[in-house]
């Protein structure tokens, strides 16, 4: 049986179809691996900073806490709370009927 050249183009076309298909499929695949791997990277460098976010929004709380700010005022600053008398007010209808610091310092612990 003899194959016409007309056939034998087209087998030939074929084959070559295929190979391209083939190859395509290869470079497709490969490049949706690198697409991934780069995901996997970015997964991982997200998941570390939010884990550094997650550790600083703590630090910023427990650094906004009013035990630390009075710590550090007190310590650091060589801060201390006012006496009665060491407060000033502007006239007699300001004045608050109890220490204004101590007030202060209870609504701020409570």
């Amino acid at each position: 049986m003899l194959i016409k050249a007309q056939d034998k183009k087209r087998i030939i076309l074929t084959i070559l179809l295929v190979g391209m298909i083939c190859i395509m499929m290869v470079v497709l695949t490969a490049f949706a691996a690198q697409i991934r791997h780069e995901n996997n990277e970015l997964e991982t460098k997200n998941e570390a900073l939010q884990g550094e976010v997650d550790t600083l929004s703590v630090k910023i709380k427990s650094a906004n806490s009013i035990d630390h700010i009075e710590k550090v005022a007190t310590k650091k600053l060589g801060m201390v709370h006012p006496s009665e008398d060491e407060c000033v007010n502007l006239s007699d209808k300001d004045k608050p009927k109890k220490n204004f610091a101590a007030v202060i310092r209870k609504e701020a612990y409570n």
